[in-house]
């Protein structure tokens, strides 16, 4: 056999050499590709040179990748920070520039065209223009401080040393420029998925239910007690009332009915946006508590921060640390931004999380002619155009009309043949100078300064936490509550009576606000502000988280007087449910037993379980799937499962589902799949036992030891060239078994109505800020600080991310020392 081979390669030499080729293919692929990889590797070290700078630089990057930059002036302090940032994260900036101009079309193809023209028709890109081309801005100083930033950018860009995604898409960068930078902070403030999601499935299902009331569905916050951010701290008494009718939807029951017409447009509206495709997701949710001396053990005051954002890799935040004479920060940055978002020196530390108020609108428009209605006059659509330009250089033309209200989503959804709907933003009617805000933040030196920068933004609502030195906490609700003539709206509007205008907004000075209450302690976690009236508004509507968070929150924080830097750091982990005790408690008084060994065996489970959500844990899985199968159980007869899996992509799902289980006498209760049947909460709650065993054993195993949490659940850091053939999981981070799980405190979310246990958000960065112990003070990145594939940040700090390991912020020189690598900026 053997000489027949050898005879058979003498014979044919170039067959032979083919076959060789095949084989040797992929290792000769491998091997091209990370040489490839490995020849772009940023250069951490060395010297660079510029006519652009003024004073010496210096760049240490510390064991975990955090450059720490000490300049002798600002211009070359942030030509620095654009450079370093651009050596780690220049293809991140180049898809949020992308994104905030609506230009994604021409790098990743006609596939994109739909992405584009929405985000286009948020007119993120006019209104960046039309802040950056203002005569004057309220502080100068802040964006000649980003030209610095952006030349250093570009400096990079100059090298041409570009990460190997550029290759692969085969695209060259153009320099950045202010438009580029404004353009993505905008989007940042829009977390438009929920608001035009709610009130376009409210409406439509308003239309759709008969026997039963839409306002079930979308509760907020009308039956939740002790859930309120400044009636509900820990050690305080609970003095948030409950209103057992929610007063609030009457009105809407009755008016602004739409027709069958716009409820199938409706649909179309709501796929639309369900199917974007963005690279980089807006802002989700977060935690904050704040700790005063009186409850520290260290007797200074802390604070405690982790934004929920969607994973991704790299990840939403640029960890950095920056001084120059007069000004030092040690921050979380956008990559495309000079000014941290969230920061701290050693005079104060501020975090941030979503305060979820409703600044969103969606109005049904009346358009004939070029024209709008309006109450009895018509008036002129005014138009944005901006062209999409394709991969080969050739532009379709887009166009979006503008009506008083905002511009028209719609004209750009194929199929879409209802009444235009047009788009309310405060943003879009009220100025809103982010990037002087940032600027000012920075240099503010007390919680009254902060106060008085952050109550310039107008949009997005945010939730402000501040500490310092002298041992002051104190909370903010920062961006504008607008006033609708016709009261607070949970669903879409008639646009042309004229009848429902936001005629105000509240004052900024009488936004909610709690200073160095005598408690000692305030948490917020997206959960309601208020239940008191504002001024001119009344109870403030939004899209409240579920309350789950901050009432675990608040129930572990007031169980000891005085808390440490780890065991707050250490509640940042936690996993615990806190719905569940009394959920389960209802579940096991109602079904005493299964009729099926694995409905046994799920019952057994839920007995048993601790609550919380770790790798390890049958209970954590069991009850997730038991969470979902119900509440399948009690809706999908109602809304079809379309409708069942849009309504999964906002918070209503999680608030009903309390109220639901709460309320014995929902008609909801009964199934319409079953006539002359009528089902109660027993019912369905037995059948759920049984369907969850069934699933179980059919997405897990047969055997119920592996029905365990980290074989049902994992988390991912994805790229956006992770969907790449052949090559795209080389970029993506995961899937990783981790403890977390939905509305913990250590909230990793998954897409629960769409059966997709692989989280797809969670805390973009975690830290602990104690004035009394400050250089020991702790965080995390989930993944790590480059997004550079060669870099040895690349991807380094995901392990201590999965298990819940902090890190000591370096701060001080005698902390970061020598660092691991030295870069050295000079003028030429």
């Amino acid at each position: 056999m053997l000489e027949k081979t050898k005879s058979f390669i003498r014979k044919r030499p170039f067959l032979s050499l083919f076959l060789l080729f095949i084989l040797t293919l992929p290792i000769s692929l491998h091997f091209l590709f990370w040489g490839l990889v490995a020849f772009k590797a940023p250069n951490y070290q060395g010297e660079i040179v510029s006519e652009k700078l003024t004073s010496k630089a210096t760049v240490i990057r510390d064991g975990a990748g955090i450059p720490h930059i000490v300049a002798g002036d600002a211009k070359s302090a942030y030509f620095a920070l654009g450079y370093t940032m651009a050596q780690d994260r220049i293809f991140q900036m180049e898809l949020q520039r992308r994104i905030g101009k609506g230009e994604l079309t021409e790098i990743f193809g006609d596939k994109l065209i739909t992405t584009d023209q929405f985000l286009k028709s948020l007119l993120l890109k006019k209104t960046a223009e039309e802040y950056v081309n203002q005569k004057s801005h309220i502080y100068p100083e802040a964006w000649d401080q980003l030209d610095w930033f952006l030349d250093g950018v570009n400096h990079f860009l100059a090298e041409d040393n570009l990460p190997i995604e550029y290759t692969i898409l085969g695209i060259k960068p153009k320099p950045f420029d202010r438009v580029d930078a404004i353009s993505f902070l905008f989007y940042m403030g829009f977390s438009f998925a929920e608001g035009i999601k709610s009130d376009s499935l409210y409406s439509i299902m308003e239309s759709e239910l008969k026997g039963r009331s839409a306002s079930e569905l979308f509760p907020r916050y009308d039956f939740e007690k002790n859930a309120t951010i400044l009636e509900t701290q820990p050690g305080i008494p609970k003095l948030a009332k409950t209103n057992d009718s929610p007063i609030q939807n009457q009105k809407w029951e009755t008016q602004n009915k739409i027709t069958r017409s716009d409820v199938g447009s409706l649909k179309k509206l709501l796929s639309a946006v369900d199917h974007l495709q963005l690279p980089i997701e807006p802002l989700e949710g977060s935690n904050s508590w704040l700790v005063g001396p009186s409850r520290s053990e260290s007797g200074g005051a802390v604070l405690a921060n982790d934004p929920h954002i969607a994973l991704s890799n790299p990840g939403a935040w640029y960890e950095a640390y920056i001084e120059y004479p007069g000004y030092e920060n040690y921050g979380y940055f956008l990559s495309i931004i000079p000014f941290p978002l969230i920061a701290h020196n050693r005079d104060k530390a501020w975090g941030l999380t979503m305060l979820e108020q409703d600044d969103v609108n969606l109005y049904l428009e009346t358009i004939e002619g070029g024209k709008f209605k309006n109450g009895n006059v018509w008036k002129d659509l005014t138009y944005y155009r901006d062209p999409i330009r394709k991969k080969d250089g050739t532009e379709i033309p887009f166009e979006v009309g503008i009506t008083n209200h905002g511009p028209l989503i719609t004209e750009h959804i194929k199929g879409y043949k209802g009444r235009p709907v047009s788009l309310y933003w405060t943003h879009h009617h009220l100025e809103n100078p982010l990037l002087d805000v940032l600027f000012q933040m920075g240099k503010s030196k007390s919680y009254t300064e902060l106060d008085s920068a952050s109550s310039m933004i107008g949009a997005p609502g945010l939730n402000f936490s501040y500490a310092d030195k002298n041992g002051n906490i104190a909370y903010y609700a920062v961006g504008r509550f607008p006033i609708l003539k016709s009261g607070n709206s949970r669903k879409i509007l008639e646009g042309s009576t004229g009848e429902n205008e936001v005629i105000g907004y509240v004052p900024a000075k009488n936004n909610p606000k709690i200073i160095n209450p005598k408690n000692g302690i305030i948490v917020t976690a997206n959960n309601q502000v208020t239940d008191k009236p504002l001024p001119g508004l009344g109870k403030p509507d939004g899209n409240w988280q579920p309350p789950d968070r901050f009432q675990r929150l608040v129930g572990i924080l007031e169980t000891k007087e005085k808390w440490s830097l780890e065991e707050l750091a250490s509640i940042q982990n936690d996993t615990v449910s806190s719905f569940a005790p009394e959920y389960l408690d209802l579940v096991l008084s109602s079904v005493k037993d299964a009729k099926t060994p694995n409905g046994k065996k799920v019952l057994g489970i839920l007995k048993h379980w601790n609550f919380e959500h770790f790798p390890e844990s049958q209970g954590a899985a069991v009850y997730d799937v038991f969470f979902y199968i119900t509440l399948r159980e009690l809706l999908i007869d109602e809304m079809g499962s379309a409708n069942f899996e849009l309504y999964g992509d906002m918070a209503e799902y999680w608030n009903a589902y309390r109220r639901f289980v709460r309320n014995p006498e929902s008609p909801y209760w009964d199934d319409l799949r079953t006539e002359g049947i009528l089902e109660t909460r027993e019912d369905i709650l037995k059948r759920s036992i049984e369907e969850t065993g069934k699933y179980l054993e059919a997405k897990l195993s047969a055997s119920p030891s592996l029905w365990t949490w980290k074989n049902l659940y994992k988390i991912k850091h994805p790229h956006p060239l992770g969907v790449l053939p052949l090559i795209g999981g080389i970029f993506d981070i995961g899937p990783l078994p981790a403890a977390g799980g939905t509305e913990v405190v250590n909230n990793l979310k998954y897409k629960l109505m769409k059966e997709d246990w692989t989280a797809f958000a969670g805390p973009s960065k975690r830290r602990v800020i104690d004035y009394g112990r400050f250089e020991e003070s702790v965080t995390q990145l989930p993944i790590g600080n480059s997004g550079n594939l060669a870099s040895p940040f690349y991807g380094n700090l995901v392990d201590d991310y999965i298990n819940g390991i902090h890190r000591k912020i370096l701060y001080s020189k005698e902390q970061v020392g020598e660092g691991k690598f030295r870069l050295e900026f000079r003028p030429r």
